[in-house]
């Protein structure tokens, strides 16, 4: 058998791994129209679906006498503080571009303190803040962390009084207490690119629509993420944003640059409404946009959870890793300390001498 047949091989190895995820796995996704005891939510954590929650708010009981889709209840709470926004020229928070000199950048938005008042008549602006997108979108617990931080209490601690600092059923199904609770204030300019994290995401509207695009870690095999030099926005003289590469020492981050998606994947694509919750499973592939409600803003708020570590999905994970490395898919993600593949892999090398996969990866 040559290499060119072998490689085919293990490409139809990967289509019928495909094909026997979707044999059993749902095609809709599950919706409860109240949320879920802790039993049902620990068999939805296993069954690792994304799923619609009707019927439930991280809203505490006092809270619930105010309009959340409305703007001044944002602004009245938090004042005159000032919150950490991301800026960007065109939406995408974190995202690749190429430089002038032909390379690729992971890029990462301007940072800027100002109130929440200020970022709203941003958001309510035509110009959208001289035709740039803001977004509030700190990702390290900004309401409530389990960890302390080096930079003191969470920015939005004053809505600590307003939003629950755990999802009940979740946090008894889980066993845990949530990692990291935030709030994410934006309009339609800003997407999130297609990314995945390693945490179970409780997610919940509370202002306006979410429009997720969703794609099973296993289908994350058919995309093309490659590794690029960070970077992050940074102001002109003439107040334009643009790349500047960060200082060493600095570490390539893998991503996908690509908007447009293999042909061989089966995206789900599914509106978030005011008022409903999406349980997003951890290690999900998820691109996220966004329409403004009536008052001309998004607002969510979100729960992560520390995921469980199933020793049979990792070694089987790590296992079809490997497969698409050896089928020559350089946009899969190398396993962390697999050495690279030999060129000759099918049996003889340069010397003409049998080679021993043992030897592999030693």
């Amino acid at each position: 058998m040559s290499s060119d047949e072998r490689v085919e091989a293990l490409e139809s190895l990967l289509d019928q791994l495909l094909d026997d995820y979707r044999d059993l796995q749902l095609r809709d996704i599950t919706v409860y129209d109240e949320h879920p005891s802790s039993l049902e939510a620990l068999r939805m954590v296993n069954r690792a679906h994304p799923a619609i929650i009707k019927g439930f708010s991280p809203l505490t009981t006092a809270a619930h006498t105010h309009d959340w889709t409305q703007p001044e209840i944002y602004q009245e709470i938090s004042g005159e503080r000032k919150v950490t926004v991301a800026i960007t020229d065109d939406g995408l928070a974190d995202s690749v571009r190429e430089m002038e000199d032909g390379s690729t950048t992971f890029v990462k938005a301007f940072d800027d303190k100002m109130t929440i008042s200020t970022l709203i008549s941003h958001l309510q602006s035509d110009t959208g803040g001289n035709g740039g997108a803001y977004y509030l979108q700190s990702q390290d617990g900004n309401i409530y962390r389990s960890t302390p931080h080096p930079d003191g209490s969470p920015e939005l601690e004053v809505f600590q009084d307003h939003i629950q600092k755990d999802v009940e059923w979740m946090k008894e199904a889980t066993g845990i207490e949530a990692e990291a609770v935030n709030l994410w204030i934006g309009d339609r300019k800003s997407t999130t690119s297609l990314h995945h994290d390693p945490y179970e995401n409780i997610y919940h509207v509370l202002a306006g629509k979410k429009i997720f695009t969703l794609l099973s870690p296993i289908e994350g095999l058919w995309l093309d993420q490659q590794f690029h030099k960070p970077s992050t926005l940074g102001r002109s003289p003439s107040g334009t944003l643009h790349p500047i590469l960060d200082d060493d020492p600095t570490f390539p981050i893998p991503w996908v640059s690509s908007s447009q998606l293999p042909s061989r994947v089966h995206p789900i694509r599914m509106e978030l409404k005011e008022g409903e919750t999406l349980y997003l499973p951890a290690n999900w592939w998820h691109r996220v946009e966004q329409e403004e409600g009536n008052a001309g803003i998004v607002v969510a708020v979100n729960y992560w959870y520390p995921a469980e570590i199933n020793p049979q999905i990792y070694a089987y994970e790590r296992l079809a890793r490997r497969i698409a490395r050896l089928a020559g898919r350089d946009g899969v993600i190398p396993v962390p300390g697999d050495e690279e593949v030999p060129d000759d892999i099918w049996g003889e090398d340069d010397s003409g001498e049998e080679w021993d996969p043992a030897e592999w990866g030693r």
